[in-house]
């Protein structure tokens, strides 16, 4: 008879985060490979307000329209896989609607939220993702 032997639920759970964390520090240090490439010609993002560039900690308030459109037009020329509205949303993680909200964004029709416009900074490297600490693992099984 075979025997094998099964951690228990907590161990299984530790495993999974430990390897989730392992992944998560690899993908940071992967980012640090990304290729250098100049922003939008003619364009300076310094003539508006840079509080969109804040954490809402910070003070964080919702990008100029002509920022929006700028850095979102540079970013779908500078990479043809996200060349339309509809992929650059999905890849901002919006669901339904995608291009229709991207174009509401860039137009100026509605502010980009916060957690949108923050992921497409991390991802363009203008600003660097927060680590957040954990202070806890709290075990709701027990």
């Amino acid at each position: 008879m075979i025997k094998i032997d099964i951690p228990d639920l907590k161990t299984q759970k530790d495993i999974v985060r430990k390897e989730a964390v392992r992944q998560a520090c690899a993908q940071l240090k992967n980012n640090l490979q990304a290729k250098y490439i100049p922003g939008p010609t003619g364009f300076n993002y310094r003539q508006f307000d840079l509080a969109h560039l804040k954490t809402e900690n910070e003070g964080w308030t919702p990008p100029a329209t002509e920022v929006v459109n700028a850095w979102f037009e540079h970013f779908k020329t500078s990479f043809p896989e996200y060349k339309s509205d509809k992929k650059l949303g999905i890849l901002l993680g919006l669901t339904g609607n995608t291009d229709r909200r991207i174009r509401s964004f860039r137009n100026g029709e509605r502010p980009v939220p916060y957690g949108i416009w923050r992921r497409f900074l991390i991802i363009t490297g203008r600003v660097s993702q927060e680590i957040i600490p954990v202070i806890a693992h709290i075990d709701d099984d027990v």
